[in-house]
């Protein structure tokens, strides 16, 4: 007798093992009520097509199916469902994950009333994309916006010219009759570059300088006109009057330590060369 029950046992282990496969149908069903107004009948199954690694018995890669954003099912190879939907548009989306973040997924907007074949086939490809096929073709998937790249507001900045008195003027000049070619040249070429190679430029900042030499009034004024005189040229070459300004740092900004061990008048003087000059500062944004 206690062998009949052991094999009655045995027998019911058997079948309740057989009876529960995790893959045998979707779960999470949604849209299963045909009720009023949700006539329209659609059926979902699963292909036998198997992601990369999985088995039929070992599936780790099961097709998760949403109608407008609520999970409707989760299904695994050769699974089955219906649902009932209104007489309208639904946006279907299939999506499986490997892993918690490589997930992939397919959407399109449909409306079921309108096909002719309310039958859906949901599969993988190769590459293990999901996708939904319907009347034998696969449908395309909704086109992602593309990532919008931030954009960025353009930054000016401020680029420094020197340009060298003795170079622009004849000794001791300041004029436009003072200038010389190469001078004139320079200016010329500055010039150029601000049209040539700025989108825009909000301001330009001339500042005369001179060396040490001569009376702190004598200097300030030779340096103002002198930054007056590349003003006017910048002007007849076509840069904008109203974004230059002009100043005057006379003997107070030089750029050498004053040559005092040079005792030669014109060793001084040409020591003391790089101070003699005019500041052209850009502002803008370049090209």
């Amino acid at each position: 007798m206690w062998k009949l029950s052991l094999l009655t046992t045995v027998i019911s282990l058997v079948v309740a093992s057989c009876a529960f496969d995790p893959y045998s149908k979707p779960s999470a069903l949604r849209f299963q009520n045909n009720k009023q107004g949700y006539n329209q009948e659609i059926n979902v199954n699963r292909d036998a097509k198997l992601c990369a690694g999985d088995t039929r018995d070992e599936q780790s890669c099961p097709i998760h199916f949403y109608i407008d954003s609520i999970e409707s099912g989760k299904f695994y190879i050769n699974n089955t469902a219906k649902y009932y939907l209104k007489p309208e548009v639904y946006n279907f989306k299939v999506k499986n994950c490997s892993g918690e973040k490589n997930c992939q997924s397919c959407d399109v907007d449909l409306r079921p009333d309108q096909l002719k074949d309310r039958n859906f086939i949901l599969s993988v490809d190769a590459a293990g994309v999901p996708f939904i096929s319907n009347n034998g073709h696969p449908l395309a998937c909704r086109q992602q916006p593309a990532a919008q790249k931030p954009v960025v507001a353009p930054v000016e900045h401020t680029e420094t010219i020197d340009l060298a008195a003795d170079t622009l003027f004849k000794f001791d000049g300041s004029s436009l009759n003072d200038l010389l070619p190469k001078g004139r040249q320079e200016v010329q070429d500055v010039a150029s570059k601000i049209s040539t190679g700025f989108v825009s430029v909000s301001k330009i900042i001339l500042v005369g300088h001179t060396d040490r030499l001569g009376s702190e009034t004598y200097n300030q004024k030779l340096g103002q006109n002198r930054a007056e005189t590349v003003r006017s040229l910048l002007v007849q070459n076509g840069v904008s009057a109203n974004i230059i300004s002009v100043a005057s740092a006379g003997k107070n900004q030089p750029v050498t330590d004053g040559c005092p061990t040079v005792k030669s008048r014109e060793a001084l003087k040409a020591c003391l060369q790089p101070d003699r000059r005019v500041t052209v500062q850009i502002t803008g944004i370049t090209k």
